[in-house]
């Protein structure tokens, strides 16, 4: 593990903030590697689609499809999603394709949501497993990235039926979310539309290209490479029995004098045996480069490199906003080593919290060691001010409040909690939440959106929605006394 420090303190408590860090967006952009990162929004949602329901688009889409596999056919034009299923069973010198063509008004921000609807589609179409679909769904996105606006590689493997939809500004996928609305064609090389596991063809989204994209990860890309290689290890094993079957038909058909039966059985045969040879072939060589990079990543650690020492804090993003980034830099250098997909943490200030277990879209917890408590996001389309739960390794949103928090909102640990603004309507009132994220107590007095929280010894000083400073009991929000108006004079 890569020793992570934060600008807090040693040790990870409440009521320490992180230091602002100067970092601009050149350093940021020169520091990228090799690997494909896909930047998503990060921010906090005015309203959050379950996993479910995104699966479900890819599913509607590929049940459309499956009614006819056989039959070119262009699925929801117009629609925010479309799929093109661009076959042609009268040639087999090139590859066939569906296309997912994310329209103008298409809402996916996020990588692994992309993934989700690529996911959906192949189960309901094709067949696959949830973890076969998710396994290819990956493959699929990090290829089409690899070839972004690379036409000559689409015009070198595909047939005209597909190229037909394909533009060179569009065709692949862009790493910036903010590129896919309107500007994204994600090819899907079909093998065979009746090949169950081998419906997709796992040879060209698993290219050399492809490989050494994933090999520059940290981890090398081992889990989702050892993921696809069993796949091509089950599709061999399929194709190989689908040949001897084939075989057998042949030895019957020419039993029974129906020659034109038995040559077709036989070739059926060899393709099938071909296919699982070809496949076997490929696994074997991808699980002996699985291990060399496992080697690799073994005696890393076992020679006992010293690992960097990593310092994480905020740096501006928008000066006229008032929006801030978490950045991570290597401690000796200064290179950034990541910066946070959320990109409007709205004040100078987060704080660190520890151990907080939270549930993901999909029912699993996790347990974080450690991480910031911030105001981020805006009220504006579908994003949302909201009390957000950023992982201090990957920087990445893992939480955000339920309610809907005052853009002025200022955050003020106290003891095991957290004072904010939320908004209720028109109205807006003093809140305390835990470390969780989770709301404890709101108080019954409207306050401004930008009040100060004032810690005394006597309460918590505010100023009320008609600008009167009020004193609340800092244990349950309730008003101890109301002061006279202040003289304006």
């Amino acid at each position: 593990m890569k020793k992570f420090l934060c600008l807090l303190t040693a040790c990870f408590s409440l009521g320490v903030y992180a230091s602002t860090i100067e970092v601009n967006e050149t350093e940021l952009q020169a520091s990228a590697s090799d690997a494909i990162e896909f930047e998503n929004y990060g921010g906090p949602y005015a309203v959050i689609e379950s996993a479910d329901a995104i699966l479900g688009i890819g599913r509607r889409l590929g049940e459309e499809v499956a009614a006819d596999l056989e039959t070119p056919a262009t699925i929801q034009p117009g629609a925010k999603y479309t799929f093109v299923h661009a076959i042609d069973m009268q040639t087999d010198t090139a590859l066939d394709a569906d296309i997912l063509i994310l329209n103008e008004n298409a809402g996916v921000d996020h990588i692994k949501n992309l993934r989700r609807i690529i996911t959906g589609y192949l189960e309901a179409a094709y067949g696959y497993s949830r973890p076969d679909a998710e396994t290819v769904a990956t493959f699929v996105t990090i290829y089409n990235a690899v070839y972004r606006e690379n036409m000559d590689n689409f015009k070198a493997k595909y047939k005209d039926i597909v190229l037909q939809y394909l533009s060179p500004e569009k065709v692949g996928l862009s790493t910036k979310w903010q590129d896919w609305p309107g500007k994204s064609q994600i090819v899907i090389p079909l093998n065979n539309v009746n090949g169950g596991l081998s419906s997709i063809d796992t040879t060209t989204i698993s290219d050399e290209n492809v490989v050494d994209a994933l090999q520059d990860e940290p981890d090398k890309g081992i889990p989702e490479r050892e993921a696809l290689a069993s796949l091509k290890e089950r599709e061999s094993a399929d194709a190989a029995e689908k040949a001897q079957t084939a075989q057998k038909e042949a030895a019957q058909e020419r039993k029974d004098g129906d020659k034109d039966a038995a040559a077709k059985a036989a070739q059926e045969s060899k393709d099938q045996q071909q296919l699982a040879d070809r496949k076997a072939s490929e696994a074997r060589n991808e699980r002996q480069e699985i291990a060399k990079d496992k080697e690799i990543l073994a005696s890393g650690q076992a020679e006992g490199q010293v690992q960097p020492v990593y310092l994480t804090g905020l740096f501006v993003e928008d000066d006229a906003k008032g929006m801030y980034r978490l950045v991570t830099v290597d401690a000796e250098s200064g290179k950034v080593i990541r910066k946070s997909p959320v990109s409007q943490v709205r004040s100078r200030t987060v704080y660190g919290v520890s151990g907080v277990t939270v549930t993901g879209d999909e029912g699993t917890k996790t347990t974080f060691a450690q991480l910031y408590i911030a105001v981020c996001g805006e009220n504006k389309g579908k994003s949302a001010v909201k009390l957000c739960l950023i992982d201090a390794e990957s920087l990445e949103m893992v939480k955000q409040s339920e309610e809907t928090l005052a853009e002025g909102s200022a955050l003020v640990p106290y003891n095991d909690v957290f004072f904010v603004v939320i908004k209720q309507g028109k109205e807006c009132y003093a809140a305390s939440f835990d470390k969780n994220a989770t709301l404890l107590r709101k108080s019954a007095l409207a306050i401004k959106p930008t009040s100060p929280f004032n810690i005394t010894d006597r309460g918590l000083l505010v100023t009320d929605s008609s600008g009167n400073p009020r004193l609340l009991d800092p244990k349950d929000l309730s008003t101890l006394w109301t002061s006279a108006k202040i003289d304006a004079k």
